[in-house]
Formats: C-alpha cells, structure tokens, sequence
C-alpha cells in the first residue's frame, strides 16, 4: 500500500548519493537536510506555541502565586481552572505542540526504513530476490525471511564478493558506504577497534548538545521556580535517558544509522540557533514581574470591593460560608426547650 512512498524516498536517496559518486555517507547529509526543509513549517509553528506560552508564563505564574501554599483539593482545581481558562482566553493549546511531532513521526519512520534497507529501496530488489542474494552470500547462515537480513551490511559483502550469481539482478545503483576507507556498514564495536566507534558516542553528545541549546536559547525568565523543581527533574532525566538510548542504539544498529542521527542533530542544533534567533521569547524583567503582581494584586482587590458591594442571593440551605454576610448565631433557648433545645437564628431570605 506504501510502496510508492518507499520507492519515492528511495529514489531521492538514491539520486542523492549519485551526486557524490554512489558516497551514501554524503547522500545522507542531503536527505536529512531536505526532511529537515521539508518540516521547517512545523518547526516554526512549535517555535510561536513556545512564544504564547511564554508571554503566558507571568499570568500563569500569577495564579499559581494566588494558591500558594493551598494544597487542598478543590484550590488545586480552582488553580488548574483559572489557567485553563486563561490558557482559552489567550488562545493557546497546550497540545497544539505535540501536532508537529505527531505528523512527523511516521514519516521518519519510513525514512529509516528506506536507509535500512537499500537493495529494497534503491535498488529495487524484490523481497525473494534479496533472501536469494543473502543466501547465496551466506550459504552457512540461510534464511527464509527478508526482516531477518541486515540490507546494509549485505551490500558490503555484495562489493566484497568475487563469484557468480548476481548477474541478474540490477545493482548499478548500489551505494557505497565507505568513508576514509572504513566500511559504515559495520556495526561499531570495541572487539574490533577503529574511528568508527566514535560515531555512536558523537551520536549520543550531539543528542545531549541539542537538548540543551534548545532550551538556552529558548529559555524564558518568566518561568515559574515553584513549578519547576518536577519540571527540572523531568528535564534532567531526560538529558541522561535520550543520550544513553542514541548511543545504544547507534551501537545495535550498522554505522550508517548513527551518521544520520549525528546529521539530525546537527542540522537540528542549527535550525533551532536560526529560529530561536529570527522568532526569539520574549524576555521579562524583574521590574516587569513587580508591576505585573501589583496590577494582579490591584484587579483581585477590585474585585473584592465589588463583590461586598453586590447583593446577596441567599438559598434555604448552607452551602458555603460566602452563602451568607454574616453566618447564623446559634444559641442557648431556655425559654423554649429548657437546656436540651437550641435555636438558630436564620437569615432573612430574599428574593
């Protein structure tokens, strides 16, 4: 059902490392700066989603204030309503970030299918035809299954083999994965040392450099410290998990996965020095948060004033102590009942 996207995709990587005389290594760096072209919209959307959340920061900020210290239930709710609320007021959806990564994810996904799997994809090798040339090359190792070959250390072997028996198959478009005569189809392994086990690590500190560049240039004065210490952890957290997950992976996977994970962090680091730049956060002062809590502190006086001004709608029950001006006296009627009956003084109930 997808076909036409993986031969498109591998018609472009294709013609991308014809540019450098089959060079996959530098077709990569052209495919990955492309998808990165090519995604540049959402990028820019997330960059004015973070710009209204930060000029939403103080507001918020100022809510939180107003709760300060209120770790009961219903306050917590009433906190979590006024930001909500101002969230809608302002137009800002705190999902609207997430689209982006959403719309992206499988069509990265089809991307490192394609990087994957070059006989398939750029070569045009069918499924049989693949299994036919593992096996041939493999002859103590067979199998009956595609997902169990590993395309790109085959075309290593393809290169390396002098017999017969791959004359019927096209592989004129067969790239080269050679760099500085180190072969990137290999895994990277300390059993066998060479520069190419630097690319996992390089893979793992560029994943890390961007995290972190991210967030110096996209960082606001105006966020709140009370929230952060669980937003600073989660942070942290991830500088230490994302990292380690690239580099284990780049070490699980052939050489040429941990290149395109360095070219899209890179490229990465890159475009979000631009945007960052071009579209920056507003910054805020302290003199600007001052002024802001005195406004902040000024409209809830206000408010109050008028609150104690408008009259007051009274039901036939107690629900709350802002039911009432002034709540019922309960007292003693010896009268009446003696000393076992009480006797509440209700409010006059108005219509």
């Amino acid at each position: 059902m997808l076909d036409w996207l993986y031969e498109l995709l591998g018609t472009m990587l294709s013609w991308f490392s014809s540019l450098f005389a089959g060079k996959y290594v530098f077709g990569l760096l052209l495919y990955a700066l492309l998808f990165k072209l090519l995604f540049l919209p959402f990028s820019i959307k997330q960059q004015k989603n973070q710009i209204k959340m930060a000029l939403l920061a103080p507001k918020i900020e100022l809510i939180r204030a107003k709760y300060k210290g209120r770790t009961d239930q219903p306050s917590m709710q009433k906190q979590q309503q006024e930001i909500m609320d101002l969230q809608q007021k302002e137009g800002y959806n705190p999902l609207s970030g997430c689209l982006p990564m959403l719309i992206q994810m499988p069509i990265i996904i089809f991307l490192y299918n394609v990087i994957r799997n070059p006989l398939s994809h750029i070569c045009k090798i069918n499924d049989e035809g693949v299994i036919k040339i593992y096996n041939l090359l493999n002859p103590e190792n067979t199998v009956e299954a595609i997902k169990s070959i590993d395309q790109i250390k085959l075309v290593s072997q393809i290169r390396n083999y002098a017999g017969g028996g791959l004359a019927e198959y096209d592989l004129s478009k067969l790239p080269d994965f050679t760099l500085f005569g180190t072969d990137l189809a290999a895994t990277p392994s300390f059993t066998n040392i060479s520069w190419l086990v630097a690319v996992p690590v390089i893979a793992a500190a560029l994943t890390w450099l961007s995290m972190f560049l991210s967030r110096k240039w996209n960082s606001n004065n105006a966020t709140n410290p009370s929230q952060d210490a669980q937003a600073n952890a989660s942070m942290k957290m991830m500088d230490i998990t994302m990292p380690l997950m690239t580099l284990f992976f780049a070490f699980g996977f052939s050489g040429m996965m941990g290149i395109y994970w360095i070219y899209q962090s890179a490229l990465g680091i890159l475009q979000t020095f631009i945007i960052s730049r071009a579209m920056p956060l507003p910054k805020f002062t302290e003199e600007e948060m001052r002024e802001m809590r005195k406004a902040q502190k000024a409209a809830e006086k206000a408010q109050r004033s008028a609150a104690k001004s408008a009259p007051k709608y009274r039901s036939l029950h107690y629900i709350d102590d802002d039911d009432y001006d002034a709540l019922p006296e309960i007292k003693s009627d010896e009268k009446k009942n003696g000393n076992k009956g009480i006797d509440m003084d209700m409010p006059e109930i108005k219509d």
